[in-house]
């Protein structure tokens, strides 16, 4: 992702969310702390999409829709208590993931400038700590996208940390659908006409996949 086309996207995003209650993490925020940390500073960043992560589903007001495609909406069910919000930018091709913070990471995230605004980006050891779960649990069974080993190697040598080998065998490709038919239940179930979720033809046309 070019620097520049992140820069878009976020100036156009950030009128539409609470800019005090979430923070950047993923590639996005270990690509920053790469440039910032490192020798290496890059006009491109190794990350395909824009994650952040939240304090509650509030963050994101209705206000995104007149912008943006809406991807996926879901908010709290019985038996899930997780939120989500996925939404698709037609400017820049882009996906912006909205997660819940489920480290508490938000308090300790410094406020970094990232073009010309400014956002709080989740610390180096906070996204460490989220990569090494991950590798944790992967197996042959369960296998994890390999982005997430090359994620925490990165991280870790910022660190001076060494991260253990992972077997070919534990990495997947990425999962994603170009089911044009497919259904999402969580979706279904947080039906909000606040927040109306685009058809999949529409995001398939801006990002190739749904």
């Amino acid at each position: 992702m070019k620097l520049e086309t992140l820069h878009d996207c976020l100036r156009r995003l950030l009128p539409h969310v609470e800019t005090a209650r979430i923070a950047l993490t993923g590639g996005v925020a270990i690509g920053l702390h790469v440039d910032r940390l490192t020798d290496a500073p890059s006009r491109r960043l190794a990350a395909e999409d824009i994650d952040f992560v939240a304090e509650d589903v509030e963050v994101v007001r209705p206000t995104v829709a007149k912008d943006f495609l809406i991807s996926h909406f879901h908010v709290p069910q019985r038996g899930y208590p997780k939120f989500m919000i996925q939404i698709a930018d037609r400017v820049t091709r882009l996906r912006v993931d909205f997660f819940p913070d489920s480290l508490g990471a938000l308090e300790r995230a410094p406020r970094m400038a990232v073009g010309s605004v400014q956002l709080c980006v989740v610390e180096v050891d906070d996204l460490l700590a989220h990569k090494l779960a991950l590798l944790s649990k992967a197996s042959a069974a369960t296998p994890i996208e390999e982005k997430h080993y090359a994620d925490a190697q990165r991280l870790g040598a910022i660190r001076g940390r060494a991260v253990a080998p992972v077997p070919r065998s534990h990495f997947a490709g990425t999962p994603f659908s170009r089911d044009l038919e497919d259904s999402c239940v969580l979706c279904q179930l947080s039906r909000s006409d606040m927040f109306p979720t685009a058809s999949k033809r529409a995001i398939f046309d801006v990002l190739g996949y749904v």
